[in-house]
């Protein structure tokens, strides 16, 4: 019998803790195990996998101190998963870097390690064109274009997802402006983080409308069961609103994992437990269902699950540090 997401992230995870130093990073520990769940082989095994190529990263990336430990584990668990060796990824990352200042990008290690990241992937390993990072350009241009003053190189990840799909920038633009206004109309926040969630559920099966009636249905769902989703958990709901499910079941299963995360030793943080169930509840959905259940994502569900994790919570981190001084 297959092992269940929570089972395998749960076992990688106490691997990470074992090979670990005491003084290591116990959110990159979690949110690395969540992108190691699909890896192949053992979780020992994984678990050594993903420290090494962690070590070989900061090896290849003397400047990786500008980068936080979530980020840093993710990356290393999608090289693994996806069979990259870690030095070819940094000569690309070097290379690459230049061409988006070419198109006036902002100087942004840790999200254009992401980014980086997720081109190449969406180029089979090969080097990414000069023609893909001007389409990733112009998506991004659409996306200051509404949004001017919330744009900004957090929303790189997003944007190279974005850069692999069909359409052209303009219309992808205005598809992810009429998710972000219908959400508004429902009465979620204006701001960064409702951004960033439409920008994902971009993604999402149907059109605009079917999309965000899912992400309303969802936080409607969740507040029967006295759960409150506030602009923080926006993220959420977009990544949950990306598949054509009844909200009931999912909701139910999210919440479970939830509150079985709260037996885990040593302990997950209660800000961290509902973005890590929600991603193990997709993870779950996505083996159990149909082969023709499709949406728009071209990547693997996984590295988009697990990048947009990486994502808040390196965002939620910063915000913490940038409150401290």
């Amino acid at each position: 019998m297959a092992q269940s997401s929570f089972d395998r992230f749960t076992a990688i995870a106490g691997a990470l803790r074992e090979q670990s130093s005491r003084w290591a990073d116990h959110q990159a520990r979690w949110y690395g195990a969540m992108a190691s769940v699909s890896c192949s082989g053992e979780p020992t095994a994984v678990a050594q996998g993903v420290l090494a190529v962690t070590r070989l990263l900061k090896q290849e990336c003397p400047w990786h101190w500008g980068v936080s430990g979530v980020v840093q584990s993710v990356v290393a668990a999608l090289l693994l998963q996806n069979g990259d060796r870690p030095d070819r990824f940094v000569r690309e990352l070097v290379r690459v870097r230049p061409r988006f200042r070419e198109h006036k990008l902002h100087r942004a290690l840790q999200w254009e390690l992401l980014a980086v990241l997720i081109l190449r992937l969406q180029a089979a390993r090969e080097p990414i064109a000069a023609g893909t990072v001007a389409r990733f350009a112009r998506i991004y241009g659409e996306m200051k274009h509404h949004h001017r003053w919330l744009t900004g190189p957090d929303d790189f990840p997003a944007c190279a997802i974005l850069t692999g799909q069909s359409g052209e920038p303009r219309e992808i633009g205005a598809h992810i402006e009429q998710i972000y206004q219908t959400l508004r109309h429902h009465k979620f926040s204006a701001g960064d983080p409702l951004q960033s969630a439409a920008n994902i559920m971009y993604l999402g099966e149907g059109d605009a409308q079917d999309v965000a009636r899912r992400a309303v249905l969802l936080r409607e769902t969740f507040r029967q069961q006295k759960v409150r989703i506030g602009a923080s958990g926006y993220g959420q709901l977009a990544m949950l609103a990306l598949l054509p499910l009844p909200a009931e079941p999912l909701v139910a299963h999210v919440l479970m994992l939830r509150e079985t995360l709260r037996g885990v030793r040593p302990r997950v943080p209660s800000e961290h437990r509902m973005p890590i169930a929600v991603g193990l509840s997709l993870f779950d959905v996505m083996a159990t269902a149909p082969s023709d259940l499709a949406t728009k994502v071209m990547l693997d569900t996984h590295l988009v699950v697990a990048v947009q994790q990486a994502v808040i919570a390196a965002t939620a981190a910063n915000a913490a540090v940038i409150a401290a001084t």
